[in-house]
């Protein structure tokens, strides 16, 4: 059974060539609600500033760019967290001329890392002075050095030009990444275009971060605080370090939580469920990112009883990502089966495969996150009385109200929550935002998204652009419903790419089934991602060529139902806790340590003699090319969302 499946929506020549291939941060000032996922401790956080001479040029406010840079600084260090780690490296500020001797390696760290050092740091933001030439890759060598190997890193790097000395930023960056998915660098450009801006771009990408435009003073304070947020909070994929085994006897122990893994090269990862109480349900999950371009990755989920390979349930996680730069690809499985003493509910040890398929040597290498939940088993273990789900709400157009600011997350991990009302925001190309909102028994959300598309938007866009609106579930699953071919006339209607000027306004949406307990039985995977209550994850992506456009928007989120309508009861069981509206059901615990992808070689043999399943397998690149036929007849006619096969 396909339980996700997702192919970007657009026009049937998009189709085509999709079947062809098969066969910014947020700029806002205040940081909102507490996230979903919380790190135990506070990410270490330095920051490198360039002094070189252009930085004596006016910014767009009026006031010179050093100005507007010692302005911002002055600010955010006044609303440091007393927590907060952080540095302050400079670079271009003490050598004049690139032929002089030591341009470039000219960086000096000027305030260590530390909580006890604001004082420094203002004293070091008043003696910062525009001077030299911008050897960016060597600071952020040194950058990297100052943050250490372990823990939570983030290097916010503030900059208003081009890189004058070897060696090359971007390779830097790409090599201070491969020091595990627990660092990363946001980049912030100072009144930057053209040839500046793209390299800096670049940066952020091959770092795992996140660029972003400053103009002036106020907008520079903007992207400096979402940046120290951001270095609070999880990264994008993160969990419990964890090793799952190529075969199943010696498979490691996961119990609810969320777990970081990597992608072998070859063959599958195994994981142990021992359940709680007889009755319970497992709830299995993964999410990876794709890779740029691809033609589709893909991972497969499957529950096992036992070891002789008796399957409780199955789902698939698969993507394309032409036209796309790194998307979240996530599938669920659940152990549930209708008949009280089936052995999915009652076995005592069961085992989870995860398996790569389609492009599997695309993503070796690459974190992915496990999340498991056990719900308790019910009272009534027949389930007599259970409500059997509403129909959705239907579709009504949202008014926006005042927007509000949050940070967003760039992933489930670091996702806000947030309530009904309006957002506003921003996206880069290639951008995914993320938004968390509690839905509870008998209710259903809808997410609406407005955006005014302006010029660059509108000549960024091509055959594959697109603006999305979807939702993910508490275990990564998927509960929207479909608006195939009954999509709101007020929703804009054609591909991205074919709009033109005249056509600057924007609407999209997106809505989740009502939540119910029996939702698990339906044969739809959307209808079944539907059975627990939970926190609802709104992801918004923003698709266009380039690196050049940029587009504001406005999110508004709306309930529906009365929370509570048609809750089942549970059996009250030690260490099992029953979803609820506000429950994110697995909490990701931030990685300790770098993670290296150690296991991209790993061997295949499912046969060793510590256990193998006598497969009856299935065929993963069958099931992408029926996931894809699945998910074509969505595609066709949907403009603006992420179509899953139904």
């Amino acid at each position: 059974m396909v339980h996700s499946a997702r192919i970007r929506s657009g026009d049937p020549m998009r189709l085509a060539a999709a079947l062809t291939l098969v066969t910014s941060v947020l700029a806002v000032l205040s940081v909102g609600p507490s996230t979903a996922a919380e790190a135990d401790e506070t990410g270490r956080l330095m920051l490198v500033l360039d002094s070189s001479g252009s930085m004596k040029e006016k910014a767009a406010g009026g006031q010179t760019k050093i100005a507007a840079a010692k302005d911002a600084l002055g600010r955010v260090i006044g609303a440091l967290p007393a927590e907060q780690e952080v540095g302050l490296r400079v670079y271009g500020a003490k050598v004049f001329e690139r032929g002089d001797a030591g341009a470039c390696t000219d960086s000096q760290r000027v305030v260590d890392l530390g909580t006890d050092n604001r004082d420094q740091l203002r004293k070091a933001v008043s003696a910062y002075k525009p001077y030299g030439e911008t050897p960016i890759g060597y600071a952020l060598q040194q950058a990297g050095k100052d943050l250490g190997g372990e823990g939570q890193r983030t290097i916010v790097l503030v900059s208003d030009g081009e890189p004058t000395c070897d060696p090359d930023p971007c390779k830097v960056a790409a090599q201070l990444s491969d020091q595990g998915i627990d660092l990363k660098i946001d980049v912030i450009g100072l009144d930057v275009k053209g040839s500046a801006r793209s390299q800096l771009r670049c940066i952020a990408e091959k770092g795992n971060g996140t660029y972003t435009d400053a103009r002036d003073a106020d907008s520079l304070a903007e992207q400096l605080t979402v940046a120290q947020t951001r270095a609070t909070r999880p990264f994008d994929l993160t969990g419990t370090p964890i090793e799952g085994t190529p075969a199943p006897g010696s498979a490691p122990l996961i119990t609810t939580g969320q777990y970081l893994d990597t992608i072998p090269l070859d063959g599958s990862l195994f994981y142990r469920l021992e359940r709680t109480a007889p009755g319970s349900t497992f709830h299995a999950g993964v999410t990876f990112k794709g890779v740029t371009g691809s033609s589709g990755n893909a991972v497969n989920l499957q529950l096992f009883a036992d070891l002789e390979g008796v399957r409780c349930g199955s789902g698939l996680a698969f993507d394309n990502s032409v036209g796309e730069k790194t998307p979240l690809i996530f599938a669920t499985t659940s152990s549930w089966k209708s008949q009280a003493d089936d052995p999915c509910n009652v076995q005592k040890d069961l085992y989870l495969e995860v398996k790569p398929g389609f492009s599997q040597n695309e993503i070796a290498g690459q974190p992915i996150e496990v999340v498991l939940y056990e719900e308790p088993p019910l009272k009534d273990t027949s389930g007599r009385g259970l409500a059997t789900a509403s129909p959705p709400t239907p579709w009504r157009t949202l008014e926006p109200t005042t927007p509000e600011t949050v940070v967003p997350g760039s992933s489930i991990a670091n996702a806000p929550v947030v309530s009904d009302g309006t957002y506003q925001g921003d996206l880069n190309p290639g951008e995914s935002q993320v938004y968390a909102i509690p839905v509870g028994w008998g209710q259903d959300v809808q997410a609406q998204l407005d955006a005014d598309l302006n010029p660059a938007v509108l000549k960024a866009a091509a055959v594959g652009s697109d603006i999305e609106v979807h939702f993910i579930g508490p275990v990564h699953d998927d509960s929207a419903v479909s608006f195939f071919a009954k999509e709101p006339e007020d929703w804009t209607a054609g591909a991205l790419g074919n709009l033109r000027d005249g056509t600057q306004r924007f609407r999209t949406g997106a809505q989740t089934q009502p939540i119910a307990y029996l939702n698990r039985a339906a044969n739809s995977p959307a209808v079944k991602g539907a059975s627990v209550a939970g926190l609802r994850y709104v992801e918004v992506t923003f698709n266009v060529r380039g690196n050049e456009a940029n587009l504001p928007y406005r999110l508004t989120l709306k309930t529906n139902g009365t929370d509570g309508d048609g809750a089942p009861t549970y059996a009250d069981v030690k260490g099992l806790e029953a979803p609820a509206a506000d429950s994110p059901l697995v909490v990701a615990e931030p990685a300790a340590g770098p993670e290296k992808a150690t296991k991209a070689a790993r061997s295949a043999d499912s046969s060793s003699k510590d256990g193998g399943f006598p497969w009856l397998p299935v065929g993963i690149g069958a099931a992408v090319l029926v996931a894809v036929v699945a998910a074509a007849a969505v595609t066709i006619t949907r403009r603006a969302g992420r179509d899953r096969a139904r």
